[in-house]
């Protein structure tokens, strides 16, 4: 018997959670513990703050799909399904 409450993220919002990660450990690194990784031709004013917020828009879609299968799998087990 197959299980119905396994869900599957897909390949292009795992690569969008992953490049918003590594941004925001980025902005963190600058912000927090003043560490430049990047080159300095490609720093700019204020990048650690701009680079958070690009990092958590782009976790933003992968964390609304997984809520969103959450919430369906609940709904179907409510409904008796």
């Amino acid at each position: 018997m197959e299980n119905k409450n396994t869900f599957f993220i897909p390949l292009p919002l795992i690569v969008l959670d992953s490049i918003g990660a590594i941004l925001l450990a980025l902005g963190f690194a600058k912000r927090f513990a003043n560490v430049d990784i990047l080159p300095a031709n490609l720093l700019f004013e204020n990048y650690a703050t701009h680079f958070m917020i690009v990092g958590v828009l782009l976790m933003l879609p992968a964390i609304f799909n997984i809520f969103g299968k959450i919430r369906g799998i609940k709904s179907r087990d409510y409904n008796g399904q």
